[in-house]
């Protein structure tokens, strides 16, 4: 495996240009691959994923933005961390302070920061895409999920297997949404893989939904008391995949979101929950019309 997958696998995906930044946060680093110019616009993965997955839609957009794909705390070639709300939080702050007003595009948990990141920073914050946003709501009724034991080695958890296969998984999907040749699907695939090559990268993806969990309440009052700026914002939902009992109630969720948040709302049928690798296209498409209304 080469010294930086990631950067290796982003530089071949646009014919060179890709670049690795990082930011000092008190003693630890946080790292992003960057490529373009123009206004910028910043990718925040799901949990348990690596911003890798935003591939396809890196490469659709770093002809015409500077396209910034980041790494949280413990993820890919950021420095671990004690996992928090407020630790997610800030570090997505700090990059945009770093990068100047941005749109934000957010997956799921990363949907959900970026909201967060507006409520505190809306001054950093040009627009938004929110794919499949995850929404406090959604985890009501979810049973506890224990924190990782530190003590032992991951190997020990018997999520780990879970997660390195559901990794494994992503990873040939992330490959095959670029439709490259097999060299460049060979290094998304080793990109991908290097997410989860550590203790502390596993630790960080096995610690994160209970870290999520621990803060349901927090969550909700911090939407009760958000003001949403003036932005463009697209809200995604995907429905493929998704047990029919359960799409209508995020699809209410979703419409009372865009309700609040001056947001316009498409229900994508044919994508499933990851939408930056089903529809690459349409994200790109939708981060152009944010960027369009925001200058």
């Amino acid at each position: 495996m080469t010294p930086d997958p990631a950067l290796a696998a982003f530089d071949a995906l646009i014919g060179r240009g890709a670049t690795r930044r990082e930011l000092d946060r008190g003693g630890r680093a946080l790292r992003w691959i960057e490529a373009g110019e123009g206004p910028s616009v910043v990718l925040e993965a799901g949990a348990m994923s690596p911003v890798v997955g935003y591939a396809a839609v890196f490469r659709e957009l770093a002809a015409d933005f500077r396209v910034i794909a980041y790494d949280r705390a413990g993820y890919g070639a950021s420095d671990p961390a004690p996992l928090s709300l407020d630790l997610q939080v800030d570090d997505l702050t700090a990059v945009l302070e770093e990068t100047g007003p941005s749109v934000v595009v957010g997956h799921s948990w990363g949907g959900l920061l970026a909201q967060l990141a507006t409520w505190r920073r809306p001054d950093l914050v040009s627009g938004l895409v929110l794919l499949d946003p995850s929404h406090e709501t959604f985890w009501r009724d979810a049973e506890p999920e224990p924190h990782p034991d530190r003590t032992r080695p991951p190997a020990d958890d018997p999520r780990t297997k879970d997660v390195l296969n559901f990794g494994a998984e992503l990873a040939a999907d992330v490959s095959r949404s670029v439709a490259a040749d097999r060299d460049l699907e060979h290094l998304l695939t080793e990109a991908c893989h290097s997410y989860l090559q550590t203790d502390d990268q596993l630790f960080s993806y096995l610690d994160e939904l209970p870290m999520i969990l621990d803060h349901i309440d927090d969550l909700g009052t911090r939407r009760a008391r958000a003001a949403w700026p003036k932005i463009p914002i697209v809200v995604l939902t995907a429905t493929k995949g998704r047990p029919a009992e359960f799409t209508p109630q995020v699809i209410a969720v979703q419409d009372r979101l865009a309700a609040q948040s001056g947001a316009r709302h498409q229900v994508v049928p044919d994508s499933g929950h990851y939408l930056h690798i089903d529809r690459p296209e349409l994200v790109a498409g939708c981060v152009r019309e944010v960027a369009s209304g925001a200058s």
